[in-house]
This record gives C-alpha cells, structure tokens and sequence, in this order.
C-alpha cells in the first residue's frame, strides 16, 4: 500500500469520525422524542387558544326543515295579532313545510368562573410545556454524551485489545517456535495458544459492544453514527458551590402541578353557582303556502297556494340553570380536587429531595472515579514494567509461562478499568450538568 492510498484512507476515517458538539446537534434535530415533546408544547399552545376563544362564544349557522300534519304560521302570532288584522288572518301565510335559517350566538354570562379557570389551567400547562421541552432536551444531551463516552472508552480499549493481541500473538509464536526446537513444552504451546484465542475473543466482544452503542447513538440522533471522535478529559473538578436549586426547570414544574391544582379546586367550587347562558337568533322562516286565502265576502284573494313565504324572526333570550341537590357529586369532587393538591405538594418535596440526593451522589462518583484513575494509572504502569521484566525472565527459563500470562491479563484488564475509570468521571460530570440543567450551550 503506497502513501497515497494511506493518505487517502486516512482522510475517509477522519471524516467519519463525528465530534460530540456535531453529534448532539443532530440529535436536537433529528431525535423523534424531542420532535413529540415540541409538538406536546404546540399542542398546549393550541389548547390555551381554544380555550381563550371558547370564553367569547360561538356563532352557528343555523337551517331546520320541518314538516307538520298541519298548518302552521312562518312566525309566532298572538290572538291579537290575528284579530287586529282588518282582514283578519286571510293575509297571514301558512306552511306544512317549514324552512327556518339563521344566526345563533349563544355565551356563557357566568358559570362560578368555571370556564375562566380552564383558560387558567391551559395557560398554565402551556408553561409547563416549555419546561418539559427544556427538560427532554437537557435529557437527550445527557444520554448522547453518556453513549458517546461509553463508545469512546471501548474504542480506546479496542485500540489496547488489538496491541494485546499482536503481543499475545507474537508470544504465541515465540513458544511455538521454541516447542519445535524442543526447549519450550507442550503445556506452554497451549497455554500461550489459549491466551492467544482468549484475547481475540475479548476483541471481538469489544467491537460487538461498540456496534450495539453505535446502534443505540443512531437511533438518538436520528441517522447514521459511524465513529466518535476522541475528547479531552480534564480531572479539575471545576463544579464549583451547589447553586440554588430553586429555579430548576423540574421544581417550576411541580409548582405550575400546583396551581393547575388550585385552579381545578376553584372549578370544582364554580359547580356550587348557578349558570346563566345568552342566546341570540336572528333570521328568517319560509314555506310555500299551504291554502289559497280567499275573502268569503268581497271574493280577493290574498295568498295563493304554493306562494313561496317569508318572515323575519329575531330573538334574544337570557337562562338561568342552579344545581340545588344531587346527592354530593359536588362536594365529593371538590374534596377529590382538594387530596390532588396535597399529592402536588408532596411531588414538589419528593422532587427537590431527589434533586438534592443525586447531586451529592453525583459528586461522590466524581471523586470516586477521579481516585479509581489515579489508582489503576499507578497501577497499570507497574504492571506494565512487571510484564516487561517477566518476559525477559521468561525466556531466559527463570519463570512460568502462566506467571507471565498472569501478569499479561492483570496489565490488560487494569488497563481498560483505568479507561472506564477516566470516561466515568466525565461521565459524571456530565451527570451533574444534567441535574443543574446547564446541557444545553
């Protein structure tokens, strides 16, 4: 392979490789569990505006087609309309066949505020929409950078997998060589050759993991993920003073669970209020008319049979409905609301609890995965010098090819605890970013 094949393939794998900032960009615009969030708090947003609407009334069109056994005027008639009539009811129109169009506004006057509270509450749940937006992208951010970290720590261990493997490789082929010559048993040959075949089946174990996290940080983002791209981790535990936890996203929260709840207790009151409704009608009543209205004394027709009719019709009318009695459904329900509010404020320092108990956990871990480092650092070097040490022994016939391979697997091992180690106090760091909402740049 010439330099130029190299170069080129190296410039294809360094394009693959997606850094975190880019990978959590995509995610904020491609992840289908924000996009429902997003549309929830759209949802909210519309809800608020049918109920600000709703408060104002409703105008229908309205049409009826009726037909009666007999008769009937295009529009209510008094005795005394009919009688001051100087031709009597000869020139009032009649129909079988009704047709009434028109305008309908109908409005609630006052109901105990009960549709004044639902606007109210759907206001308020669509503030809390924007903070469950807030909150499922700090939630997104966190998980990517928790997958992205964890794929990185096992590429790095891959990395060190497949330098293991060369070594037991090349050892294997060492004692196999020896075996031949007759200086080196046939229990080495087997033992090396089964270290050998161990070590590739942990490199093999590595990269099936790495491609489930690969799937898993796909499915976050929304499209292909290919490779991470490798970080810095700084061991400055800069998390500074525990700041005011009162203004986290998930406590407001809770507190709008609260007023939704104060309101729902005062709806629950409007049921004790009577409720008055305006409706209003204004339109017109038409039929063909049924008779031919003759005058029996002068013989002068006034209306045909089958003449197509029409009367104008409006009215304004004002009602008052009042719930007296009905065997404590109300008093049941406002108490219902009552117990609901009680379980808000329960929520609210259950929560703030929480919030207070994982950040203390959350900067134990740190310290804790900042000492297992700087442990299995010291460590793993030791080893590293045992094993160089050990090997020299080793063909020189002055120690056990298992003693060797003993030291060999405690070097690797130590090696990827100590990999796990470091992206386990990023880790958590990021944890803590989460809980303090600060994910988001």
């Amino acid at each position: 392979m010439n330099k130029i094949t190299v170069l080129i393939l190296f410039f294809f794998i360094t394009l693959s490789a997606m850094s975190l900032d880019e990978t959590i960009k995509k995610a904020l615009r491609h992840n289908n569990s924000l996009k429902k969030a997003i549309l929830d708090k759209e949802i909210a947003k519309k809800n608020k505006e049918f109920k600000k609407a709703s408060n104002l009334g409703r105008f229908d069109l309205k049409v009826d087609y009726n037909h009666y056994n007999k008769a009937r005027t295009l529009s209510p008639l008094s005795p005394m309309d009919i009688a001051s009539s100087p031709t009597g009811a000869y020139e009032i129109p009649t129909t079988k066949d009704l047709i009434s169009a028109g305008i309908v506004y109908n409005v609630i006057l006052f109901d105990g505020f009960k549709k004044q509270n639902s606007y109210k509450i759907s206001s308020l749940a669509h503030k809390s929409s924007l903070f469950k937006v807030k909150l499922a992208k700090e939630e997104l951010i966190y998980n990517v950078k928790s997958l992205y970290l964890s794929l990185l720590s096992l590429q790095e261990q891959l990395n060190a997998q497949k330098k293991f493997v060369n070594s037991q490789k090349r050892l294997y082929n060492y004692v196999l060589a020896k075996y031949k010559l007759g200086s080196k048993s046939r229990l080495d040959l087997l033992e090396s050759k089964n270290s050998y075949t161990n070590v590739l089946s942990t490199k093999e174990k590595i990269k099936a993991n790495i491609e489930i996290l690969k799937a898993t940080l796909s499915k976050a983002i929304g499209s292909n993920f290919d490779k991470a791209e490798k970080i810095n981790v700084s061991f400055k535990n800069d998390m500074g003073k525990t700041p005011d936890i009162e203004n986290l996203s998930r406590l407001k929260l809770t507190k709008f669970s609260q007023d939704i709840a104060q309101k729902k207790i005062q709806s629950a009151k409007s049921l004790y209020y009577p409720q008055v409704n305006l409706s209003a009608y204004y339109g017109y009543s038409m039929g063909p008319n049924s008779t031919t209205n003759t005058h029996p004394i002068t013989h002068k027709t006034y209306l045909e049979k089958g003449d197509f009719n029409s009367e104008n019709i409006w009215q304004v009318g004002v009602s008052l409905k009042w719930n007296v009695y009905d065997f404590g459904a109300k008093s049941a329900n406002l108490q219902k609301e009552k117990l609901k509010l009680m379980q808000s404020k329960i929520d609210t320092a259950e929560i703030k609890s929480e919030i207070i108990k994982n950040l203390k956990v959350a900067k134990s871990k740190l310290a804790l995965a900042k000492a297992d480092y700087i442990s299995l650092k010291s460590q793993y070097n030791l080893l590293k010098e045992i094993q160089k040490a050990q090997k020299i022994k080793y063909e020189n016939d002055a120690l056990t090819l298992t003693d060797l391979l003993d030291t060999k697997a405690k070097e690797a091992i130590s090696y990827a605890k100590m990999i796990n180690a470091k992206y386990e106090y990023q880790k958590a760091k990021y944890y803590i970013e989460y809980l303090l909402e600060k994910g988001e740049k």
